[in-house]
């Protein structure tokens, strides 16, 4: 049962294409929030929870980004 108790709110998750990171999403999602989350290796993984997300209805942006590489960030890579 999801309450949209985040509705209107912004949410950033740091490795949330899998696991436990895209259950975070889809539950911040679920609960109205606009969630960006960074992946790193699983593009396919990534596109797949940005697009559920978005076909039911909530606001997702997956970003290529390994914090642990500040060169292999998006933000390094001309993206913003």
């Amino acid at each position: 049962m999801t309450t949209q108790s985040l509705s209107g709110k912004v949410a950033l998750v740091q490795g949330g294409s899998r696991g436990i990171g895209a259950a975070i999403v889809q539950r911040l999602a679920a609960e109205g929030a606009a969630v960006a989350f960074t992946y790193v290796s699983s593009t396919a993984k990534a596109q797949a929870l940005q697009d559920s997300i978005t076909q039911a209805g909530g606001k997702a942006l997956a970003i290529l980004a390994d914090s642990a590489d500040a060169a292999g960030t998006a933000l390094n890579q001309g993206y913003f």
